[in-house]
């Protein structure tokens, strides 16, 4: 199992090195096309676009509500399996380390496996506590889901990313040559460490 999380990281790694070089050789030799590519990904992404569905309010909590000890129930006990397996069936760093034949290698891509292990771990947990008050206390869930639909928005979220900020964009293309090798040589030396 932990040479599948293996190859896939590797994967990754060496799929995201080669676009670096790409990019990397066009912002050294032609750094207005990057300009124009930014320019173009700007008008094209947009987080406020993506998020309005995530702010519309949609009904679910009847359903909830109605059949809260069922799913309650059912939602922890998934909670409970998957933190089970998560717990045992994620290889931790040792068994990486010996499934990738290099130490550094390994070190590194169980330092990433093992923190995305306990990311899930504590999201269960806190999770948990949530579920069982929609099972056995359903009235109390309510009070909670009220002010969380008030404090939480997905637009008030991404909203420091639909401001436009070319501060960066403009340092990287005035230094362009310089940011152009940085990515070739880090691309390199990630593609050497992983092929070499």
């Amino acid at each position: 199992m932990a040479e599948m999380y293996l190859e896939m990281i590797e994967l990754f790694f060496i799929v995201g090195s080669l676009f670096a070089i790409v990019v990397g050789v066009v912002l050294f030799l032609k750094p207005d096309m990057i300009a124009n590519w930014s320019h173009i990904g700007n008008k094209w992404y947009s987080a406020s676009k993506w998020t309005k569905p995530l702010d519309v309010i949609r009904e679910t909590d009847s359903f909830y509500f109605k059949n809260h000890l069922s799913v309650g129930v059912l939602m922890m006990v998934v909670s409970l399996i998957g933190l089970f397996l998560i717990v045992n069936r994620l290889p931790d760093t040792q068994e990486v380390v010996a499934a990738a034949g290099s130490v550094e290698l390994g070190m590194s891509l169980g330092i990433l496996i093992e923190s995305l292990k306990w990311f899930l771990i504590v999201t269960i947990i806190l999770g948990f506590p949530m579920w069982a008050l929609l099972a056995f206390s359903p009235e109390k869930l309510k009070n909670v889901n009220k002010r969380l639909n008030t404090w939480v928005s997905a637009g008030l979220i991404m909203l420091p990313l639909e401001k436009m900020n070319h501060g960066f964009d403009n340092f990287v293309l005035h230094y362009h040559r310089f940011f152009g090798a940085l990515f070739v040589l880090g691309a390199a030396f990630i593609l050497f460490k992983f092929l070499g």
